[in-house]
């Protein structure tokens, strides 16, 4: 309350209200003093003297210093009372739960709160009531409704039709007052309350039928089926229609008049007595006949998908054949819905779609269902096992079918689109609005990348090349590591292209790696003149003398080409692989300068994240072209928090690189998703006999109940670190490629990176096998 004129004033706005208070005792509270304790709200049940039974609050008077309780159904009331003795003068204090200055129940006590123990019988009948106090309104409230309830349930089983209304009068009112604004109360349990409520006017219904006041009972019935759904039953439309069926109406039109008033929502209720004109005007409709059924069509098309719902789990197991006799693969639960391939022997048996999980170890590519019973001597029907949904009933298309992917036989299945509540990947590339401004801003950096190739189809040259200069990349190298490669000759082209045509903008050079151009790279390659000062570059160059080894050529030839970019004045480096292309999204308008253009001035590289490939055919001839559907990387998805570069600079020079990092709860779900492929894929790995090298300590899962894994990795990329763009300044020397994935200064200097962490960052995508030619030339 607040203090104000010397009164005490409340308020019963916001959470911190004195909404109990008002209701005990008024807008304007009463003098009680300052050392009154808050307000009490009593529950009385189950006493011999059913008239005690009910809810009190506090009423307008005081008695020996404590509130009189009043009930809220009768002349009961509850006050403290004192009693003198004879001989001493003491006086004992303790509190009578009373009618007409009768006393039925006392407990003593000198305390000021209504006790709930030692209540005692004194002109009441036995047994004792139960005293249940309560610090607020709508819990006494509450707890009143469900008492009533149940004793009008207890009623109506011995036929007191009497006492049933009386008690579901009274838990209708203690329901209300429980909560005043129904449903759109913002507490909790408002479903719980509505089917509360429906119940209760049932029962009430019930009674008013039972006692011939028929058009009550309609409108409770009607008031009752506003807070169910409509396609849910309730014994309140039995109810209705019986009462409209004793006020004249005949039987079909009745179950109509119950089904208008059954697509009502609580929302529509105004209330019990607000509710007769519309059940007066219904009855007068139904009554002349005019009540008309609505009919819905179902105009959903069959997609030519089969789906089925089990009835009989003992009898609908999976089996390996169309046959009862054959080996059982796996089973379902009651209800649980199938979705089947093709119908076969005349309708009765099922064979499963590829997508239905069963057990496959044992090479089954195929699991089948019956559909009716065994058929026995002298059964002209038989039980269905299996009964077909309609086309309205079918689930939604899951995801992998609205992608255009597809399942085949054996292997890990697909999980069911409810399995994964939410899409793990951040990145997204939405198409750009329509309505979108133009980029206010015009970029004149130059861009270059280098690439060193071997065996390459045409088409997948002819689309890396075009890319990347539709994209902004200025000037393209492209190494070919077989001076003798057939894809030279369109290369070729390519360059003639642009010295020809004069295409202003882009450049391409090709570079024939024979021994003329390797003598050449010994006397320019930072990797060969500054061997002798660092491991980094002996290593490199050992690499290469040693063992012609792939990685070696490949940083000796970017070095070559940053370098020579850094001549020409390009402002951003990248290289990569022929297999890969940097891709920046639709809402970039896919412009690779626009997105390094913006890049503020500190920043010296910016790392993309690398997506991989997932090839939905064996060959293809232009992944870049065919390939459009890719695992999106790790960095990208939910809970994955991209490593510092310095610290993975350290961990590699320390030799930790393959260390497994500590499993954080927010990336658990990845763990879950790759262990059970990584189970699934023991069988065919045991079957294949594969000899690999043991897996470091903690980088494969757990995989219980499947023995030792004969596998040494997990997941399907090729790496997850991405690669580096760096930047080049007039006035500095060019950084050097460190690794294939990253840049250092020239000097040695770690470089300033950005992350492009982002959901709408470019990434790099990484075809590594779309094509299984291509993949094997690769590495035989």
């Amino acid at each position: 309350g607040k203090i104000g004129s010397g009164r005490m004033t409340t308020t019963c706005a916001g959470p911190h209200s004195n909404l109990d208070y008002q209701v005990a005792h008024g807008t304007v509270g009463n003098e009680r003093g300052a050392a009154s304790s808050p307000p009490s709200f009593i529950l009385i049940r189950n006493a011999g003297t059913g008239e005690a039974d009910g809810v009190y609050k506090p009423g307008e008077r005081r008695w020996c210093d404590c509130d009189v309780y009043q009930n809220r159904f009768g002349d009961c009331i509850i006050s403290r009372e004192a009693q003198k003795n004879a001989k001493t003068g003491e006086a004992k204090h303790g509190f009578i739960l009373g009618i007409d200055g009768r006393p039925l129940y006392g407990v003593k006590t000198e305390k000021l709160v209504v006790p709930t123990k030692n209540w005692r019988v004194f002109q009441g009948h036995e047994p004792a009531p139960e005293v249940v106090v309560f610090s607020t309104w709508t819990e006494a409230c509450q707890h009143g409704a469900w008492y009533f309830a149940d004793e009008a349930e207890n009623a109506a089983k011995g036929g007191h039709w009497k006492v049933v209304l009386m008690m579901a009068d009274r838990a209708f009112d203690c329901h209300t007052c429980a909560r005043p604004k129904g449903r759109g109360d913002a507490r909790n349990g408002g479903l719980e309350w509505c089917q509360q409520l429906t119940e209760l006017l049932a029962t009430r219904a019930d009674a008013l039928l039972h006692l011939g006041e028929y058009r009550r009972a309609l409108v409770d019935a009607c008031a009752a089926v506003h807070f169910i759904p409509p396609f849910e039953w309730s014994k309140a439309r039995t109810r209705g229609v019986t009462a409209c069926m004793n006020l004249g109406v005949e039987e079909p039109q009745a179950k109509l008049l119950i089904e208008e008033m059954c697509r009502r929502t609580d929302r529509d209720f105004p209330g019990v007595r607000a509710l007769e004109p519309a059940v007066d005007l219904a009855l007068e409709r139904a009554k002349a006949g005019q009540m008309r059924q609505v009919v819905l069509h179902d105009e959903t098309p069959d997609d030519g998908r089969l789906y089925f719902r089990l009835l009989d789990p003992e009898d609908g197991k999976l089996r390996a054949a169309p046959d009862w006799n054959s080996k059982v693969l796996g089973s379902r639960n009651f209800n649980d819905v199938l979705r089947g391939a093709q119908l076969l022997k005349n309708g009765e048996w099922l064979e499963l779609h590829a997508c239905e999980e069963y057990d496959d170890l044992g090479g089954h590519r195929k699991a089948f269902v019956p559909i009716l019973a065994r058929a026995e001597e002298g059964d002209d029907e038989r039980e269905e096992i299996l009964e077909r949904l309609k086309p309205h009933e079918y689930p939604p298309r899951p995801q992998w079918e609205r992608i255009g992917l597809s399942v085949k036989p054996m292997g890990l299945k697909p999980p069911p689109d409810g399995a994964f509540p939410q899409d793990y990947g951040r990145w997204k590339d939405p198409e750009r609005p329509a309505n979108l401004k133009e980029w206010p801003f015009i970029y004149k950096h130059g861009l270059a990348l280098a690439c060193m190739l071997r065996g390459a189809p045409d088409f997948v040259i002819d689309s890396f090349v075009r890319w990347h200069w539709i994209s902004g990349w200025n000037h393209i190298f492209l190494f070919f590591d077989d001076p003798d490669d057939v894809g030279l000759a369109h290369a070729k082209v390519l360059e003639e292209f642009c010295l020809t045509k004069k295409a202003e903008g882009i450049g391409l050079s090709v570079v024939k790696m024979d021994a003329t151009w390797w003598d050449k790279a010994k006397s320019s390659s930072r990797f060969f003149l500054r061997r002798n000062k660092n491991d980094m570059y002996e290593d490199v160059c050992k690499s290469y003398e040693r063992g012609n080894e792939l990685e070696s050529r490949q940083l000796i030839a970017f070095d070559i080409a940053v370098q020579e970019a850094h001549t020409m004045g390009i402002d951003w480096f990248a290289h990569v692989d022929i297999d890969e292309c940097v891709y920046v999204p639709k809402m970039l308008d896919n412009s690779a300068r626009r997105y390094f253009g913006s890049r503020e001035r500190t920043v010296e590289c910016v790392r993309l994240w690398n997506h991989e490939a997932v090839p939905e055919q064996t060959q293809c001839q232009d992944w870049f072209r065919e390939c459009t559907l890719f695992q999106v990387n790790r960095q990208h998805c939910q809970g994955f928090k991209p490593p510092r570069e310095y610290d993975q600079l350290l961990r590699k020079r320390e030799g930790r690189e393959f260390e497994v990092e500590k499993a954080a709860v927010e990336t658990r779900w990845w763990n879950g998703i790759m262990s059970a492929i990584h189970a699934k894929r023991q069988a065919m790995v045991r079957r294949l006999k594969l000899e690999l090298p043991p897996a470091p300590t903690g980088t494969l899962p757990n995989v219980e109940g499947h023995g030792q894994t004969h596998e040494s990795f997990l997941s399907f990329s090729s790496y997850t670190c991405g690669k580096s763009v760096a930047r080049l300044q007039p006035h500095i020397r060019p950084p050097v490629p460190l690794g294939l994935h990253s840049f250092v200064a020239d000097n040695g200097e770690l470089l300033r990176y950005e992350q492009a962490n982002s959901g709408g960052d470019p990434v790099l995508l990484h075809y590594p096998n779309a094509s299984l030619t291509y993949w094997r030339g690769k590495y035989e």
